[in-house]
Formats: structure tokens, sequence, C-alpha cells
């Protein structure tokens, strides 16, 4: 109810009902990116958002170091196919701890001199890369608009399913908006118009997401990258399967403190929101710019052949803490029943001479 803003008086809560109140139910995406990324008071931006077991939820990156360690194998395979000059731009770098990974197995393999980029916007986190990264040779961008032409690999850890998402829900025969109104109990959803919507009609009641940020990334990439690779890695899976009749209610979800929660409207600012990637769209985004598919995975099959070589390396040495360590973060991340399935890794190709074969696609199972 306009003239009394949920949660406290000064805030983003208030932020957001007074924007309402000027002009009406907002998108829900609009709600999604204030939540997220508005510069004081968004979780993203702010620097609010904590991973790991302290945190609001786990990652690739909470089991230690060798998840880097095993894509700086795969990045180096990919310089051989690109050639020239190489530089590895990462998108929704966080605190920077994945980049460290990557920096110090590159270092271990005697690759050090491999040119580093961090694309983020928010001053809050590029301070936190910058302590976790002190002394690394890398740059920053705010921007994809920013950088130079590169070849390379540009690559990304659970990005594309923080990007905003709108919600929409069928009445059995079209698509309608859901948008965010202010009622007498605060922040509420209302029914908005006639959705911008091509999927097929589900039953009345039926409620899912689409999110459009993908082909803007795909579009500023096009115009920077000469020839090389697209390394998406997140949570997803193909639209037919978002779209499956007994998905109800979508993929929305929030986290706090590792709970899960399925109100994105409570405290916006305090918690992540998030959706399931959309692949099927995200390819197409991708192709229509002028990538194309090298290969879509689960995390399970892309590790195990991206980390044979180091699996062999380790094969018949005496056991040491170390690699029982590394050995028990690998069996995290491969998991079938968790992070193996849960996480897909999607790998473009642009610029090159012809189709190659990469370590991690050799056992590509393609997701349902």
């Amino acid at each position: 109810m306009c003239g009394k803003s949920p949660g406290p008086e000064q805030g983003l809560g208030a932020a957001i009902a007074e924007r309402i109140c000027t002009s009406g139910p907002m998108a829900f995406s609009e709600f999604m990116s204030l939540a997220l990324y508005h510069p004081e008071h968004g979780y993203y931006a702010s620097g609010r958002a904590a991973i790991g077991k302290q945190g609001d939820f786990f990652t690739s990156v909470s089991t230690g170091a060798v998840f880097g360690e095993v894509l700086a194998g795969q990045f180096l395979e990919m310089r051989k196919h690109i050639g020239g000059d190489f530089l590895l731009v990462e998108q929704g770098a966080n605190n920077g701890q994945l980049a460290l990974d990557v920096f110090d197995a590159l270092e271990a393999a005697g690759r050090s001199y491999v040119s580093y980029a961090i694309v983020e916007p928010f001053p809050a986190l590029e301070q936190k890369q910058r302590e976790t990264l002190a002394g690394k040779p890398v740059q920053w961008f705010r921007s994809l608009d920013e950088l130079p032409e590169f070849r390379g690999v540009h690559f990304s850890n659970e990005l594309f399913d923080a990007l905003p998402v709108d919600l929409v829900r069928s009445d059995g025969t079209a698509w309608h908006e859901l948008r965010v109104g202010l009622g007498a109990g605060g922040f509420e959803w209302v029914a908005g118009g006639k959705a911008d919507c091509d999927y097929p009609v589900r039953a009345a009641g039926y409620t899912t997401e689409i999110r459009r940020g993908g082909e803007e990334i795909f579009r500023s990439l096009a115009g920077k990258m000469k020839a090389g690779f697209v390394l998406a890695v997140d949570y997803g899976m193909s639209l037919e399967s978002l779209l499956a009749p007994h998905r109800t209610e979508g993929t929305l979800s929030c986290y706090q403190a590792h709970r899960r929660d399925a109100n994105p409207l409570e405290a916006p600012g305090e918690k992540d929101i998030t959706a399931h990637v959309d692949f099927t769209s995200l390819i197409a985004a991708a192709e229509s710019e002028g990538f194309s598919v090298a290969g879509l995975t689960d995390q399970h099959h892309f590790l195990v052949g991206a980390a044979a070589e180091m699996l062999r390396a380790m094969d018949g040495l005496p056991p040491s803490p170390e690699s029982r360590k590394k050995l028990r973060a690998l069996q995290t991340l491969l998991h079938p029943e968790s992070m193996g399935t849960q996480f897909q890794m999607l790998v473009l190709a642009r610029g090159l001479d012809s189709p190659v074969m990469l370590s991690g696609l050799q056992f590509a199972r393609r997701p349902a």
C-alpha cells in the first residue's frame, strides 16, 4: 500500500516501494535486478553475497582449488587450438577465488604468462577481487564492451543463472506476465498483460520464467572475440525439460544461510535469487551472434575428461594428504546426485579453422 513501504524505512525495500507507487507494478526482472544489482543495497553488487560453509550457498569453487586446476588445464588445451596471443576473460568472478585457483595451477604448470582479465561492473566486488588476487597480473574492465579485441577464452561460473528473469503464468490458452505490486502486507504478485512469449501453452496456473540477458552478453562478445571459446558453467536444462508438465511452479528459488525458500519478494537485497538456465534459448542466442556449439555436457562427464591427465599423473604415487584432499574434492564435483549432474558445461567456439575435440568433451553426454 502506497504511503507505507515494506521493510525498513530506509533501504532497498523502501526504494522499490516508492518506485511502484510512482510508476505502478513492475516487471519481476526489474525487481530481481534491483534486489541483486542495486549499487548500494543489491545482494551481489554490494558485496554481500557469501559463498561456502559460512555463506548462503555452495558452488564448485567451494570444494577447493581442484576445480580451478582442472579448468586451467582445459584452458591451456584451448590455447593450442586458438594460437597467437591468448587472453583469459572471466565474468562473474565474485571474490576472485576461482581466478586465484586458475592462476596457481597455471604457475605450477610453468604457464604464468597467460594474460587474465576480469569483467566486473561493481566496485565492491572488484575490491574483493583485488584483495584476493594481490600481486597477480590481472586487468579489470567494467563491461565486455571495454575489452580490447582478443583471441582467447571467455568463461563464467554461475553467471547466467543470476541474470534477471520475468515470470509468466498460463491461463490455459496464453501466457500472461506476473508483476510485482504493493499491498497492505508488502510486495505481492499482480497479474500483468499478455506476455511476449512463444512457449507452448501449458495448463492454467502453470508458472515459469523467461530470461533474456544472454543475448546482450553474446552480442558484446561477438564484437570483441576474434577467435576462441566460451565456457559457461551453470545449472539448468533444455527448454523442453524446463516446461515439463510436472514443473508447474518453475525453478525460481532464493538462498540465504544455506536455506532455500520460494519467496523472492521478501527481504530484497538480503538473499540470492536465481532460476535454472534454459540452455536451449542460451544456445540460440549464441548462435545468432556467430558462435557454434562445440559441446554441452554435465559437469561429471566434462571433469572426468578434462581431469584425465591430472589423474594419470597421480596414479601409482603414494597417497598424501594433498592427493587425498584433491580426490575428495573431485568426488564432490563429480557426484551424480548433486553437482555432477546439476551443473552443465556449455562450450562455444568462434573463428576457428575447424571443429576441435577438447578433453572435457570426449565423454560428453548432452543433458535432457
